[in-house]
């Protein structure tokens, strides 16, 4: 096979988190497990349901939000908990810009943003639209743009 075939890794950068999603995020889970810690002595039932809970949340909160973003010489690639990614094929990308960060909160299409400082929207010519948000966004959109005029 020769290498064109093969994708090469040109661009990764960390997702931002806002310090306000990560409080909300540990309070959640705070919350479930103080709770279970304070039933144990009334109800073991319901401290095992909160402690589940807990697990739970942790793990679907790992899941589903993003990591990393990865530009590839085919694909953007969102990294999620392991194993999960999403991949838009670069062909599909209509136009990358930067946005604000309302679209961070409130967005038509698949929102990935987890800051309303960095937000990136990525149009699509055909499927769902994103936003993420990179930890650096100039050099994003400028390596992106890079691969898109590849």
């Amino acid at each position: 096979m020769s290498a064109a075939k093969y994708s090469q890794l040109i661009h990764q950068d960390t997702a931002r988190y806002d310090s306000w999603l990560k409080l909300l995020l540990g309070g959640v889970l705070s919350f479930t497990l103080l709770l279970g810690v304070y039933l144990l002595y009334i109800d073991r039932t319901g401290a095992l349901i909160c402690f589940g809970v807990t697990v739970f949340d942790a793990l679907l909160f790992y899941a589903i939000l993003p990591q990393r973003y990865q530009i590839w010489t085919d694909r953007v690639r969102i990294v999620l908990g392991r194993p999960f990614s999403v991949n838009i094929p670069l062909p599909t990308i209509k136009e990358v810009r930067p946005a604000s960060g309302v679209k961070a909160f409130a967005y038509g299409g698949l929102r990935f943003a987890t800051s309303s400082r960095t937000v990136v929207e990525i149009v699509r010519r055909r499927g769902w639209n994103f936003v993420i948000s990179p930890d650096n966004r100039e050099l994003f959109l400028e390596r992106l743009a890079e691969a898109l005029k590849a």
